[in-house]
């Protein structure tokens, strides 16, 4: 694969998050470089928010179902839902 093309041969929504994330800074590091195209910047650029929507998706699927153990007064454990500190800023 030539330096600043976009991978389009696989699918990735059947991809690891991982994966996504790696693809996803190599993108940014071709999109920096000043050796990339226009075109190749624009390929690059569309698969980028392609797999920004996916991570966004799985990273919203995966905080809806994490769930925080809390111990109550009377040692029972709770199931309640994760609360995303970072909410309040």
């Amino acid at each position: 694969m030539a330096k600043g093309k976009a991978k389009t041969d696989d699918d990735i929504s059947k991809w690891p998050l991982e994966r996504c994330f790696e693809e996803l800074e190599r993108i940014v590091s071709a999109l920096e470089s000043e050796t990339t195209s226009l075109e190749d910047s624009l390929k690059l650029f569309e698969r980028g928010m392609a797999l920004s929507q996916r991570c966004t998706a799985e990273l919203t699927a995966i905080e809806r179902k994490i769930q925080v153990i809390v111990e109550n007064s009377r040692g029972q454990t709770d199931l309640q839902p994760f609360e995303d500190e970072t909410d309040d800023e």
